[in-house]
């Protein structure tokens, strides 16, 4: 006796080239929009950890500025590491002062419960200029950011790579 096969159910090669193809371009806007990033290092501590996946949006700064507190991925190619991740500490206008390890910004004291470690740093002042941001990471004692003379304030346009937006450990590990 002969059995006859429901189409419906039948996986034909079309159906495989088509599902390719979709998944091809899918991919393709993907990668246009976002990457995703591993985290090297101690400096984001305890807010993302050595090892960490993340999804960045890669365009987003090209529709709307860099605000406090965003997490970035810098592009430097003047530096031993490629890409830093910190986080946006000032931007363009703002007053940056760190006065007694304390961080203060337009004279405001900024409370922090993202940091590792209470700050142990020698005092700093300056005024954010237009196209820059000062990015510091959360791990203060144990990065090196806009403080310092080697990273200095970034240029939000060229130097940012992407935000962080999705962070895949943590969304892997509730689950």
């Amino acid at each position: 006796m002969v059995e006859k096969i429901d189409r419906s159910e039948k996986i034909t090669l079309r159906d495989l080239i088509i599902t390719i193809a979709v998944s091809i371009v899918l991919s393709g806007l993907f990668l246009m929009f976002f990457r995703i990033s591993t985290v090297q290092g101690k400096s984001m501590e305890k807010t993302l950890s050595d090892g960490d996946k993340l999804i960045l949006s890669t365009t987003i700064y090209k529709m709307e500025k860099p605000k406090y507190k965003d997490i970035v991925v810098v592009k430097r190619e003047d530096l031993s590491v490629k890409y830093i991740i910190k986080r946006v500490i000032g931007v363009e206008g703002d007053k940056i002062s760190i006065k007694d390890n304390q961080l203060y910004v337009n004279g405001e004291l900024i409370h922090e419960n993202y940091i590792n470690e209470k700050m142990s740093t020698t005092d700093f002042e300056t005024i954010i200029p237009k196209g820059k941001v000062f990015v510091m990471g959360d791990n203060r004692n144990q990065s090196t950011d806009s403080r310092y003379e080697e990273i200095g304030l970034i240029d939000w346009d060229t130097q940012i790579y992407g935000k962080a937006i999705f962070d895949v450990n943590k969304f892997w590990s509730r689950i």
